[in-house]
Protein backbone atom coordinates (compact mmCIF):
# COMPACT_ATOMS: atom_id res chain seq x y z
CA UNK A 1 0.00 0.00 0.00
CA UNK A 2 1.52 3.52 -1.01
CA UNK A 3 2.12 5.99 2.05
CA UNK A 4 -1.07 8.44 1.98
CA UNK A 5 0.27 12.19 2.22
CA UNK A 6 -1.29 14.83 4.72
CA UNK A 7 -1.21 18.42 4.73
CA UNK A 8 -1.40 19.54 7.91
CA UNK A 9 -2.25 23.27 8.60
CA UNK A 10 -2.10 25.67 11.80
CA UNK A 11 -2.04 28.93 13.04
CA UNK A 12 0.00 27.42 16.68
CA UNK A 13 3.33 25.66 15.52
CA UNK A 14 3.52 23.48 18.46
CA UNK A 15 0.40 21.69 17.66
CA UNK A 16 1.30 21.61 14.06
CA UNK A 17 4.75 20.18 14.75
CA UNK A 18 3.56 17.49 17.04
CA UNK A 19 0.37 16.44 14.66
CA UNK A 20 2.96 16.14 11.99
CA UNK A 21 5.54 14.21 14.32
CA UNK A 22 2.33 11.99 15.64
CA UNK A 23 1.58 11.16 12.27
CA UNK A 24 4.93 10.46 10.93
CA UNK A 25 5.38 8.42 13.76
CA UNK A 26 2.54 6.58 12.70
CA UNK A 27 3.29 5.80 8.75
CA UNK A 28 1.60 9.07 6.91
CA UNK A 29 3.85 10.67 5.40
CA UNK A 30 3.46 14.67 6.26
CA UNK A 31 3.56 18.30 5.04
CA UNK A 32 2.79 21.32 7.26
CA UNK A 33 2.07 25.13 6.63
CA UNK A 34 1.80 27.53 9.31
CA UNK A 35 -1.14 29.40 8.54
CA UNK A 36 -3.95 29.44 5.68
CA UNK A 37 -2.30 31.49 3.12
CA UNK A 38 1.13 28.88 3.19
CA UNK A 39 -0.96 26.39 3.64
CA UNK A 40 -2.61 26.91 0.37
CA UNK A 41 0.23 27.63 -1.26
CA UNK A 42 1.64 24.40 -0.66
CA UNK A 43 -1.38 22.24 -1.18
CA UNK A 44 -1.45 23.83 -4.59
CA UNK A 45 2.27 23.17 -5.27
CA UNK A 46 2.49 20.07 -3.43
CA UNK A 47 0.44 15.83 -3.22
CA UNK A 48 -1.46 15.34 -0.49
CA UNK A 49 -4.58 13.06 -0.02
CA UNK A 50 -5.92 14.56 3.13
CA UNK A 51 -6.01 17.74 4.80
CA UNK A 52 -6.08 18.13 8.72
CA UNK A 53 -6.73 22.03 9.54
CA UNK A 54 -6.38 23.39 12.87
CA UNK A 55 -7.29 27.43 12.72
CA UNK A 56 -8.13 28.53 16.10
CA UNK A 57 -11.05 31.26 16.56
CA UNK A 58 -15.00 30.96 15.31
CA UNK A 59 -13.79 28.79 12.17
CA UNK A 60 -14.51 31.86 9.66
CA UNK A 61 -10.83 31.24 8.45
CA UNK A 62 -11.06 27.59 8.14
CA UNK A 63 -14.00 27.69 6.17
CA UNK A 64 -12.44 30.01 3.96
CA UNK A 65 -9.33 27.56 3.83
CA UNK A 66 -11.21 25.07 3.46
CA UNK A 67 -13.62 26.56 0.47
CA UNK A 68 -10.28 26.69 -1.67
CA UNK A 69 -9.09 23.19 -0.77
CA UNK A 70 -12.01 22.00 -2.14
CA UNK A 71 -12.50 24.61 -5.24
CA UNK A 72 -8.87 22.95 -6.37
CA UNK A 73 -9.36 19.76 -5.79
CA UNK A 74 -12.67 18.71 -4.79
CA UNK A 75 -11.89 14.79 -4.07
CA UNK A 76 -9.02 15.25 -1.44
CA UNK A 77 -11.18 15.35 2.26
CA UNK A 78 -10.66 17.84 4.66
CA UNK A 79 -10.27 17.44 8.17
CA UNK A 80 -10.91 20.26 10.92
CA UNK A 81 -9.62 20.26 14.39
CA UNK A 82 -12.46 22.68 16.65
CA UNK A 83 -11.19 24.28 20.21
CA UNK A 84 -14.95 25.02 20.83
CA UNK A 85 -17.86 23.85 18.56
CA UNK A 86 -20.16 27.30 20.62
CA UNK A 87 -17.55 29.37 19.36
CA UNK A 88 -17.80 28.38 15.96
CA UNK A 89 -19.89 30.33 13.12
CA UNK A 90 -22.98 28.80 11.51
CA UNK A 91 -21.94 26.78 8.69
CA UNK A 92 -17.76 27.37 8.87
CA UNK A 93 -17.56 23.33 9.51
CA UNK A 94 -19.66 22.94 6.34
CA UNK A 95 -17.03 21.83 3.70
CA UNK A 96 -15.03 20.20 5.81
CA UNK A 97 -15.53 16.13 5.73
CA UNK A 98 -14.72 15.76 9.45
CA UNK A 99 -14.51 17.38 12.54
CA UNK A 100 -12.76 16.34 15.40
CA UNK A 101 -12.61 18.33 18.59
CA UNK A 102 -9.21 19.33 19.74
CA UNK A 103 -9.45 16.82 22.92
CA UNK A 104 -10.61 13.60 21.11
CA UNK A 105 -7.44 14.46 18.49
CA UNK A 106 -5.59 11.87 19.20
CA UNK A 107 -7.71 9.36 19.94
CA UNK A 108 -9.68 9.66 16.52
CA UNK A 109 -7.32 11.69 14.37
CA UNK A 110 -5.48 8.60 12.89
CA UNK A 111 -9.05 6.45 12.59
CA UNK A 112 -10.93 9.34 10.40
CA UNK A 113 -7.90 9.89 8.48
CA UNK A 114 -7.95 6.24 7.15
CA UNK A 115 -11.73 6.22 7.13
CA UNK A 116 -12.07 9.19 4.74
CA UNK A 117 -9.25 7.76 2.46
CA UNK A 118 -11.04 4.47 2.31
CA UNK A 119 -13.93 6.39 1.24
CA UNK A 120 -12.51 8.26 -1.26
Amino acid sequence: MKKAFVLCIGGDRLSLNLRGAMLNDQGWGVTTAAGGHEGINRFSREPADIVVLDLNGNGAQSALIAAEIKRLRPNVPVVMIVDDPKALKEDSTRQADAVILKVHEAAMLQATLRDLLQRS
